[in-house]
């Protein structure tokens, strides 16, 4: 027999769920013994000494206003300044109607307790009201009542109340100061946490970069060198040796090129073993390599050449090589040139070929891939430019200017 179940829904499950009870705050149960301790001491005082009228008035008033002034300091952390506000006026009324001196107990302790609380806890307004209660309050015993004192033992009795309220807004002070520091500290590590996030961000970036640069570069060789083997296999097989080697030493190289990057994100970059970064030194051999593979390139410098920081060098030898790959990629060209110009100033590496712009060409816009945009990127970290589009007299150009005092940003 099958039974139907209605589902509840989230708002009645929320309402049959059993309430979470609140949790005490953690500095209530201390003070609240504290003031139990006050309390029993207060009241024993009274009890012990009752046969002296002088003291005590009426002993209804005196037993409530001595269990105010005690139980009220329970609440001496979460609320000083209703806390020394109650305590001062509930040892003050029965004084001020009834001639009665101090106790230690239920009378100067809690004041003394109460000026510590509010000065140490309270804000600054707090803490000068709460102090201004507690003082008021023996000046005013001390005026209104003979036994309690006289007007010259005022400041003896006002010395007490000003050293805990010193001693109070002075670890007030520090603990402020310490939470402002433990602010601070967790500021700088969310910060620092923020930097090493955007550090791994732009890693990745670059990362992806020279991944792209490499892939690119090889298969788009590889790809020329198989169709040449195929076209050399139909009219003359002994020919096709040559690209099909190109083909294979292009992979070994693809493949030692991705070793090295598997490398670095391995963090084994401090191994002598590994092959260096290329730079604009290694711009021959990749001039070499792309005729070999059916691209004659020739290379034109210009100005006295100057050491390059590793990461603009990388960037000039990758302009070059995206510009040349995507050149035997995508325009079948005759010729390609390199300019590598120097001054005082900057250095502008130029790639333009002289392919075709018939039908069998690739448009500009083919030809501004993902390459050429993260060329621009890696351009732009050094504060350079990337020009890219047709040139005069057909071809196509690539054109890269960078500041040599450019720092990445």
């Amino acid at each position: 027999m099958l039974k139907t179940a209605r589902a509840k829904s989230p708002a009645r499950e929320e309402s049959e769920a059993p309430a979470r009870p609140r949790r005490m705050p953690a500095v209530l149960l201390p003070d609240a013994l504290l003031a139990l301790a006050i309390t029993g001491f207060a009241l024993l005082d009274i009890v012990f000494d009752l046969d002296n009228s002088t003291r005590y008035g009426p002993m209804p008033p005196l037993v409530v206003s001595t269990l105010v002034a005690t139980l009220m300091l329970a609440l001496r952390r979460l609320a000083p300044l209703a806390t020394a506000v109650v305590v001062a006026v509930a040892i003050a009324g029965p004084m001020l109607a009834t001639p009665l001196t101090f106790t230690l107990w239920g009378d100067f302790l809690p004041l003394l307790l109460a000026t510590y609380s509010v000065a140490r806890h309270g804000e600054r307004v707090s803490a000068w009201l709460g102090v201004a209660a507690t003082a008021t309050t023996v000046v005013l015993v001390m005026l209104r009542n003979p036994d309690a004192g006289t007007v010259s033992n005022i400041p003896f009795a006002a010395v007490p109340i000003a050293i805990v309220f010193v001693a109070g807004r002075v670890l007030s002070g520090r603990a402020r100061s310490h939470s402002d520091d433990q602010a601070r500290v967790q500021r700088l590590e969310a910060e620092r946490e923020e930097a090493i996030h955007v550090a791994l961000v732009e890693e990745r970036s670059r990362i992806a970069r020279e991944l792209h640069d490499i892939v690119a570069h090889c298969v788009s060789v590889m790809v020329v060198q198989a169709g040449a083997a195929e076209d050399l296999l139909d009219r003359d097989p002994s020919q096709a040796h040559a690209p099909l080697r190109s083909v294979q030493e292009t992979g070994h190289q693809a493949v030692g090129e991705l070793g090295r990057m598997l490398g670095l994100l391995r963090g084994e970059a401090t191994r002598p073993a590994l092959k260096p970064q290329p730079g604009t030194a290694n711009l021959a051999e990749l001039i070499e390599h792309m005729g070999g593979v059916g691209l004659p390139v020739s290379l034109t410098m210009e100005g006295p050449a100057r050491p390059l920081p590793p990461g603009m060098d990388l960037t000039v030898y990758r302009v070059v090589q995206e510009a040349l790959t995507n050149a035997l990629k995508h325009a079948t060209p005759t010729t390609a040139h390199v300019l590598l110009h120097y001054d005082e100033q900057s250095i502008r590496v130029s790639v333009r070929d002289t392919g075709r712009t018939g039908s069998s060409a690739s448009p500009a816009s083919n030809r501004i891939g993902h390459g050429l945009l993260g060329m621009r990127e890696r351009v732009g970290l050094y504060g350079g430019t990337l020009e890219t589009g047709h040139a005069d007299g057909g071809g196509f150009a690539v054109t890269a200017s960078l500041p040599l005092q450019a720092a990445p940003r």
